[in-house]
């Protein structure tokens, strides 16, 4: 997973680097919550995110390229009045975006693709800790809308899912699939003309 993370951030950094080259794109953060399988990650089943994606392309594509990062950690501190519990899913991704450019400012999108994923589960307890992670691939799908304010500036919603996964901790199978729902703040570019 190491180095498919450095590729893939190597990837992202090119992307974030020439995609102004190219006619048109959107730099997006992401900021949210998401929920995985209850059974398999309680009682750090719920996670805060914070994420990124690019998306990039000329003006007579019909589809841009997208590629991404999205990190979600979970905790549960004193679980069961002794353990802090915590888990990370971390997700590199590259596919394809949609965003439809409306009159106005609303830009509604969807996008999808493969992902590669980094998940983990840690129990730090008086007696020592234990740990255990696993690396999975799995397809994301998400979509939502934003308001283009002024010439550059993106605010608004995304919904994602990932599905796909596969995982073992500690011996057990399960996965790393989650739904989740962020709020987008960002940029694009060419600017906007009123």
């Amino acid at each position: 997973m190491k180095r498919i993370a450095q590729w893939m951030l190597i990837a992202i950094a090119t992307a974030c680097l020439a995609s102004p080259a190219l006619a048109g794109g959107n730099a997006n953060f992401i900021l949210g919550g998401r929920g995985l399988d209850k059974d398999f990650w309680e009682p750090v089943n719920g996670q805060f995110v914070i994420g990124a994606q690019v998306d990039f392309g000329k003006k007579d594509w019909p589809i841009h390229l997208e590629t991404g990062i999205q990190i979600g950690v979970g905790a549960e501190e004193d679980f069961i009045g002794a353990s802090d519990v915590y888990s990370s899913i971390a997700e590199l991704d590259f596919g394809v975006n949609k965003t439809w450019e409306l009159k106005g400012p609303a830009r509604p999108f969807i996008g999808g693709g493969l992902a590669a994923v980094g998940a983990s589960y840690t129990i730090e307890a008086p007696l020592g800790d234990i740990d255990d992670d696993d690396d999975t691939g799995g397809v994301y799908f998400h979509g939502g809308v934003f308001w283009r304010l002024g010439s550059r500036f993106n605010i608004g919603i995304d919904g994602r899912v990932l599905v796909g996964t596969n995982v073992t901790l500690f011996g057990e199978d399960g996965d790393a699939d989650y739904a989740q729902l962020g709020m987008i703040l960002g940029w694009g570019w060419p600017a906007s003309t009123p």
